[in-house]
């Protein structure tokens, strides 16, 4: 009897500590990962208002290769309305198993403001063995003055890019509207051709958020495009988009940790009965469960259609520009036959003198110029390229008044320039050769070159070279538009073409006047 009493106090002393293993083994701090948000996706203290529908997210992971029972409970305070059930049990087989909720409640209108501690418990049971984990956070009910107070709409850019950081591609609070011209709709009706859009959207709109006070609050972002007129929502800028509301595509959500500003850019879809005009953009931010507006901010922008000017402009002068190399390689030898050795050597020479005193001073002096000046930087470098330039063309127009050789010397600036700095690119060869026309046609209508030329009138040849290298300028404008898609203000084109265009090269026609008639006598 002795014997058997002996053996089973040996064998409890065995037990005991092979079960205080498995207890010590378990920890539920390094073994779980218990989490709880309230609202969804805030870390911390997190912020409503009376009249709010929310989810408290619960997250519970096992780390533990074994069996996890687990009972989930969720105590909201008083006053709170729970719309979903608070206790939740289940079980988590092995490790890196997870579980978790969206456990719906409702925050009373007359709920008075204050901070309201949420507590989540639970317990886990691992072979017996029962260990209570508890969560708590805060939520802070907030009046609706308190909170207005507190976000703002910082920031609002129309037209923007897909980081809500403006396009500099059109004009500040425009959008272009993506309309086909009359013409190629019929022409499309006809050949029953349609234009593929993979979608309407026509821009983004950037909007910067601020967070000013202490609480982490989470919002949702949308717009509405206003008839300034009325005040009534235009449904062509959110049109139904594969069978569904432009509101459910057309939101952004934020969740603005205090104290923080954050950016987004929202999409603006436009569909074809959208017409020309201004509108009033009014962004709107809603706290995440509520559909009360927080903070507005009204902004007029104008629904602009595509400009076919530009288009049909670097059309014309493209055409212009291969039909004039088209002629020269077809007549070359004509061509070449006008002129005297001794003229093909002087053009050559000027293009030369051109290219070395203009194009590569500028290569250098370019950049610095736009760094220092900016927008107004062409007050220097028409320096160059209109007061020298045309002091060069116009003196070697008094040197050899013949039709053709303003095309043989813009002809030698675009080889050397093509062949020593790699400028052989469509813009230039679409402003020089355009240039080159223009000059040519206008000179030998003023009687500057032809038969009988008088290329010594100072008047005359200034406003000539002036007016065509307005015209030239304003095509440049173009090509770079549309080849580039870039976008210049009619106050910044103006001034160009006035003060650049016609004024600068009014004064170096008119100097290189004079300097051709200093070369002629040294000449002669």
């Amino acid at each position: 009897m002795k014997n058997i009493v002996f053996f089973f106090l040996i064998l409890v002393l065995a037990i005991q500590p092979a079960a205080a293993r498995v207890q010590e083994e378990f920890k539920p701090e390094d073994m779980t990962t218990f989490m709880i948000q309230v609202p969804h996706g805030v870390e911390g203290s997190g912020l409503a208002v009376g009249g709010s529908n929310l989810s408290a997210y619960l997250f519970f992971e096992s780390y533990y290769d074994g069996n996890m029972n687990v009972t989930m409970e969720l105590d909201l305070p008083e006053g709170f309305v729970l719309q979903d059930t608070s206790v939740h049990s289940f079980s988590l087989q092995t490790e890196y198993e997870d579980w978790y909720r969206l456990i719906d409640f409702y925050v009373p209108a007359d709920l008075p403001p204050g901070t309201y501690n949420i507590t989540a418990t639970a317990v886990v049971d691992v072979k017996g063995n029962k260990h209570t984990i508890v969560r708590r956070t805060r939520l802070k009910v907030a009046s609706k003055e308190e909170i207005a107070e507190e976000i703002a709409v910082s920031g609002l850019i129309v037209p923007s890019d897909e980081d809500g950081y403006g396009d500099p591609s059109h004009p500040s609070s425009t959008v272009v509207i993506r309309e086909t011209s009359p013409a190629l709709k019929r022409l499309l009706k006809v050949t029953d051709l349609q234009i593929d859009r993979e979608e309407f959207r026509s821009t983004f709109i950037g909007v910067e958020v601020t967070n000013k006070g202490e609480s982490t609050v989470p919002v949702i972002i949308t717009y509405d495009v206003l008839d300034i007129k009325t005040g009534e929502p235009v449904k062509a800028f959110k049109p139904a988009i594969m069978g569904m509301n432009a509101d459910t595509l057309c939101y952004a959500t934020l969740t603005l940790a205090p104290g923080s500003s954050s950016r987004v850019s929202l999409p603006l879809y436009i569909s074809e009965d959208a017409m020309r005009g201004e509108y009033l953009l009014r962004v709107k931010v809603k706290l995440t469960g509520s559909d009360w507006v927080a903070v507005t901010r009204d902004q007029k922008i104008t629904a602009i259609s595509r400009k076919w000017g530009p288009i049909i402009i670097t059309l014309v002068s493209a055409l212009l520009g291969l039909t004039a190399i088209s002629f020269f390689f077809s007549r070359s030898k004509e061509i070449m036959d006008r002129f005297k050795t001794r003229n093909l050597v002087l053009i050559s020479l000027f293009g030369t003198v051109s290219f070395a005193a203009i194009n590569l001073p500028m290569t250098i002096l370019w950049e610095l110029s736009h760094a220092v000046l900016g927008p107004f930087s062409f007050l220097f470098t028409g320096l160059f390229y209109e007061i020298l330039l045309y002091m060069l063309i116009a003196s070697l127009v008094v040197l050899i008044p013949t039709p053709g050789v303003v095309s043989l010397f813009m002809m030698v600036r675009f080889l050397l320039g093509g062949f020593i700095t790699g400028s052989f690119t469509p813009i230039t060869f679409i402003t020089l050769s355009l240039s080159a026309v223009i000059l040519e046609v206008m000179m030998y209508a003023a009687g500057i070159t032809g038969k009988n030329p008088d290329p010594e009138n100072r008047f005359r040849m200034g406003v000539v070279c002036g007016i065509a290298d307005m015209v030239s300028g304003y095509a440049s404008f173009s090509v770079w538009m549309v080849l580039y898609r870039l976008f210049y203000s009619d106050w910044y084109i103006m001034a160009n073409i006035l003060i650049d265009g016609f004024l600068y090269t009014f004064i170096g026609a008119w100097f290189g006047i004079s300097l051709g008639n200093r070369l002629k006598k040294v000449a002669e």
